[in-house]
């Protein structure tokens, strides 16, 4: 809307600017009086082809003649006299009506191309530059208002005119007066198109604006162009420069810059608001003509004399062109674009005023109302204005329907917002609990992972003792071996007594030494018996301290509850037979003690040792039993104790490796933790945006983000 405003004042400013410029222009004219009208030169008219020879004094020798003699012929006024054949150059010879003015002038209509004035042989005026030996450089491309000296009045004025165009001569006619009663009359007549050209920058200048800034918009761009060069060419068709300020060049190199962007920028409009870009073939020749056309206005900046001449290649192909853009118009205008209707309406009204204004001109048409191409311009103007007009008008109906989506979406977001706050809260409430939750899940873990070190620490302990009880296992069992090898050797020997009984008698003193051998050796059986009962009694608080450490273990612990129950066992055994062995040894010892009492006494006690030993003998297959059901038992407590140490190293390696996984179990709590505090500040910062943004809708801070 702003664009919208600064345009409008921008129109207002050019519009204000208009009025002041023409007042000041016609101000000093109204002023001015003189007695005589200006008289119109119509009668009298002499031509001649090509051009003169120079005198020695430098001057061309028919510029020193009166224009009526041998070699001059008479032409209608203003008009193209015959058999011009190849010549570019043209003398005319036009009688000057004296009516005692003081400040006597010449007007001349559109001289094609460049000129000079003679009076009396001295050259009074130049317009462009005349070259004999190349082209020439046309300066005005208008009317010509020139001063005469007193002593042309009543005489004939001479014009030397070279043209390389089809077009050569004075067109519109001729007029001599007072140079301020010319000027009003002429400013009064071209005061129209001027002040358009005036009014057509100014829009030009609105256009430019808006283009910078909605730049993406071409058609503004085209706008302008076509706004200011159509402007340059009224005001300097106007002639109003080269008469009121003296700038004729200024004014011709800007008509050539006008004539030159005309089309490109009606091509760039077409381009973008007609065919909205749709034709990739009319924008790439667009912006390719675009590009040359801003070449031949480098040219006619720089020099105006190669712009001329281009120009007999330019015209002809930005007519082309315009058919071209035309053309484009006409198919769109026929396919219902309004757009393209309104354009082709304006072209309409140029085409028209230049056919009213050139038809006359060319000698089609007899009656001639003047110069009318300045209404054409304004009417192709205002129909891009049109245009541009109602594509505003289509972009403030679709930022009204954008507002009010965006008021739409606007309380979707407020709904949201707090919507948003309400979940924030209740977020912020859930994981409130979720991290007490994981602070006392993080200290039971704790808890269980320093418990799993303690029972860690337990298990090595009873590791190492499981190592030593299968040590001391091994050592009573080589001793239940060695028990079981001097059992055998026992029965070895009763049975030697058994049979040699007849020699006991011849040897009762070895016999006696013998048994008393037999009573050390019971007495190591009784030692050996007695640090089997210890290991058995060891054996059977090592199952109780097992069977309390599998009960605290919980489920892992049964099948170590199960071999210190076998132990357990195995234990009692031990003690059992341990007790029957050392009866056993007791009475063997008694027996022996007594056999060594009774072989002194001789024969006659031979009867009763014989029974003794056969009671012995007895004995002793017993205590044989006795020694190998002992020397089993020990076997399977020291296989029960290997056991034991295997289980004991799987349970420490399942306790490392529980402990492995409650460190590992720790670390992802711990890292739930931090998890939970993040969420825990997202929540506050989706309350805090929530906020930000209901603050936001009703104009103000939230009172919860200003809090925080």
């Amino acid at each position: 809307m702003d664009s919208h405003h600064l345009l409008r004042r921008l129109l207002r400013l050019a519009t204000l600017g208009c009025a002041l410029l023409l007042h000041f222009v016609l101000t000093p004219v109204a002023q001015a009086a003189d007695a005589g009208r200006p008289v119109a030169l119509l009668d009298g008219w002499h031509y001649r082809w090509g051009d003169s020879p120079v005198g020695a004094d430098g001057v061309p020798v028919w510029a020193k003649e009166s224009g009526d003699l041998q070699g001059w012929r008479p032409t209608p006024a203003a008009k193209l006299p015959p058999d011009r054949g190849d010549n570019a150059f043209l003398w005319l010879s036009i009688p000057v009506t004296d009516g005692g003015w003081t400040e006597p002038a010449l007007y001349l209509g559109e001289v094609a191309s460049a000129f000079e004035v003679y009076v009396n042989g001295q050259r009074v005026f130049v317009s462009g530059q005349l070259k004999p030996s190349g082209n020439e450089v046309r300066e005005n491309l208008t009317w010509h208002l020139v001063p005469l000296p007193h002593e042309a009045l009543g005489k004939r004025v001479l014009l030397r005119i070279q043209s390389t165009k089809p077009t050569i001569g004075v067109g519109q006619g001729a007029r001599v007066g007072a140079r301020h009663e010319l000027l009003a009359a002429l400013t009064r007549d071209n005061q129209a198109p001027f002040a358009m050209g005036i009014l057509l920058i100014a829009v030009s200048l609105g256009a430019g604006g808006a283009f910078a800034l909605h730049w993406r918009r071409r058609m503004l761009a085209g706008l302008a162009v076509f706004s200011f060069s159509g402007g340059l060419i009224l005001i300097g068709l106007s002639g109003l420069p080269a008469a009121v300020w003296d700038a004729p060049a200024l004014s011709a190199r800007g008509t050539t810059l006008g004539i030159v962007l005309l089309v490109p920028g009606l091509m760039a409009f077409v381009s973008d608001a007609i065919l909205e870009n749709r034709r990739n073939w009319f924008q790439r020749g667009s912006v390719w003509y675009s590009a040359l056309s801003l070449v031949f206005a480098l040219i006619a900046v720089v020099d105006h004399g190669t712009a001329q001449v281009v120009q007999v290649v330019a015209l002809p192909l930005a007519l082309l062109m315009l058919l071209v853009g035309l053309g484009v118009a006409l198919a769109e205008a026929w396919q219902g674009n309004p757009d393209a209707r309104f354009f082709v309406l304006g072209q309409a009204g140029l085409v028209i005023s230049i056919a009213i204004t050139v038809l006359p001109v060319l000698g089609v048409v007899d009656t001639s109302v003047g110069n009318v191409t300045h209404w054409g311009y304004v009417a192709l103007t205002l129909s891009l204005l049109a245009v541009v007009a109602r594509r505003a008008i289509q972009v403030v109906t679709a930022l009204e329907t954008h507002t009010r989506q965006l008021e739409a979406r606007q309380k979707e977001v407020r709904s949201l917002a707090e919507r948003m706050n309400t979940g924030a809260g209740e977020l912020a409430t859930v994981v409130q609990q979720l991290r007490s939750s994981s602070d006392e899940q993080t200290e039971g873990v704790s808890r269980q992972a320093a418990a799993l070190q303690e029972a860690e620490q337990t298990v090595r302990e009873i590791r190492r003792s499981s190592q030593m009880t299968a040590e001391k296992a091994s050592t009573l069992a080589a001793s239940a071996e060695g028990a079981e090898q001097v059992g055998r050797e026992g029965m070895a020997a009763l049975e030697k007594t058994l049979s040699d009984l007849a020699a006991i008698r011849s040897e009762v003193s070895e016999m006696a030494r013998r048994i008393l051998a037999l009573d050390d050796q019971t007495r190591e059986v009784s030692g050996i018996v007695d640090s089997v009962k210890d290991l058995a009694d060891q054996s059977n608080m090592l199952a109780i301290n097992a069977a309390i450490e599998a009960a605290r273990s919980g489920e892992s612990g049964k099948g170590f509850g199960v071999v210190a129950r076998e132990m357990r066992g195995l234990a009692d055994q031990s003690i059992r037979a341990t007790h029957r062995i050392r009866e056993v040894l007791d009475g063997v010892s008694t027996s022996m003690r007594e056999a060594a009492r009774f072989s002194e006494k001789g024969d006659e006690r031979v009867r009763l040792s014989l029974d003794a030993v056969r009671t012995s003998s007895a004995q002793f297959q017993e205590l044989a039993v006795i020694i190998a059901d002992t020397g089993s038992s020990v076997r399977q407590i020291s296989a029960a104790v290997s056991a034991q140490d295997a289980g004991t190293h799987q349970m420490a390696q399942a306790i490392q490796e529980l402990s492995g996984q409650m460190q590992r179990t720790l670390k992802t709590v711990q890292e739930t933790q931090e998890a939970t505090r993040s969420v825990q500040l997202l929540a506050e910062s989706m309350s805090l945006m929530a906020d930000q943004t209901l603050g936001a809708n009703n104009g103000t801070v939230a009172p919860t983000a200003q809090a925080r």
